[in-house]
């Protein structure tokens, strides 16, 4: 380090000891200073939570401010000057409304002795204030949506809220019955998923402007906003269909109606969804041709804007004959080695569809009903849906749902 940078250090280190060392003999000696502080703004203790507990209120002298002119040790009053001066009011022991006088103390920084500083003057000596009663009055929160919202998308207004709906107002009642209202206003331009935002709000009158809060309290200072906006979407409807022998889909022609549906909802999932699926369509459960309702179910979260709460099933058959056979080949399946079953259905009219060909050389050997009793452990008389098997025609099956009755008996 050069010559120079060491003497300039030098300076500066002993600038500092100088006054620090001045600062401690003046302490020290007792010598101090005076200073004014004007407009010195009072605090009231219990204002906020003592008299609303009492159903009271301040309601003049909230204002006060006093000026002072304090004098002690020169690094007191610094101190005062950079930390700020306030004076406190103690209204705890009020308990009715009327007038009050009360003195001050003088407020100081943490930092700063109290018993150092000496008050030379004061504007006044006593704080005189007003304690009125308390007067609640429960809100309205208004929402007013400005904007619009570009396809596919949509407000849903009906479903817009607030939370809370309402905001409690205290104060003097000459001033909280101006207000009839608190107004939140939402912007939806070019929105493209639901609002979920807090919101400050404006007090209202009747004529609809704005009051100031001056002696009024509110209970919530923002409130929680949901404007719900959803995409619109039209999605296909569509089914799975089973097929087997004699309910092949190559001989059935099909159709929905409608064939789809408009819907509204949360874009994140509806964005991903490209149609409905209503379900399995079993060929076998349906025994002639015909048009059969099914129940649209929407995804979740998602409203049926189409209004459409069914769809109409058409199925056609074609190229296929029935034919009605008495079956008494009935055999139970999953039995332990402890059960016997003893049918009390001894035979079945299985109706059979099929080409016309086959169906023709189909004999009552050549069909056989499987009951499967593996889920019955205890004796009794059950009634067991059956599966009717057609051997040697693989286009020929059974069509509508059959069962078997009997006893399940353990040796």
């Amino acid at each position: 380090m050069s010559e120079k940078v060491n003497k300039i250090l030098y300076i500066v280190l002993s600038l500092l000891l100088a006054i620090a060392f001045w600062l401690f003999v003046d302490d020290a000696l007792g010598n101090t200073t005076s200073e004014n502080f004007t407009n010195v703004p009072v605090v009231f203790i219990g204002a906020e939570d003592t008299l609303p507990s009492r159903g009271l209120m301040l309601a003049e002298g909230g204002d006060a401010t006093v000026d002072l002119r304090l004098s002690g040790p020169r690094s007191v009053i610094s101190e005062l000057k950079r930390g700020g001066v306030r004076v406190s009011v103690n209204l705890n022991d009020i308990n009715a409304v009327g007038p009050y006088s009360r003195t001050y103390d003088l407020l100081t920084p943490d930092n700063v002795n109290k018993s150092d500083i000496t008050i030379e003057y004061r504007s006044r000596i006593n704080i005189t204030v007003q304690i009125t009663n308390l007067y609640s009055r429960e809100i309205p929160v208004r929402m007013d949506v400005v904007g619009s919202v570009d396809e596919p998308y949509v407000h849903v207004a009906e479903r817009q809220t607030t939370e809370p709906s309402v905001i409690t107002l205290s104060g003097l009642q000459s001033e909280v019955d101006q207000v009839v209202s608190a107004r939140v206003e939402v912007d939806i331009n070019g929105a493209t998923s639901t609002i979920w935002q807090e919101y400050s709000y404006k007090l209202l009158d009747a004529d609809g402007n704005e009051v100031e809060l001056r002696n009024m309290k509110v209970s919530d200072q923002r409130v929680n906003v949901t404007v719900p906006i959803h995409m619109m979407k039209t999605l296909p409807l569509n089914v799975k269909i089973k097929e087997s022998a004699g309910s092949r889909e190559a001989n059935a022609v099909w159709s929905l109606e409608p064939s789809s549906i408009t819907v509204s909802g949360d874009p994140l999932s509806l964005e991903t969804i490209d149609e409905i699926f209503m379900g399995e369509v079993d060929l076998s459960a349906y025994v002639a041709d015909g048009d059969y309702e099914q129940e649209i179910k929407l995804p979740a979260e998602c409203e049926n804007i189409s209004g459409n709460k069914v769809a109409i099933l058409s199925i056609r058959f074609h190229g296929l004959d029935t034919r009605l056979i008495q079956v008494t080949n009935i055999k139970p399946t999953g039995l332990s080695e402890r059960q016997s079953f003893d049918p009390i259905t001894t035979s079945v009219d299985v109706l059979l569809r099929g080409p016309a060909e086959d169906l023709e050389q189909v004999t009552a050997e050549d069909v056989r009903i499987v009951v499967d009793l593996s889920e019955y452990t205890s004796d009794g008389t059950v009634t067991v849906p059956a599966t009717v098997f057609v051997d040697g025609y693989s286009e020929v099956g059974a069509i509508s749902a059959y069962n078997v009755t009997g006893k399940i008996i353990s040796r």
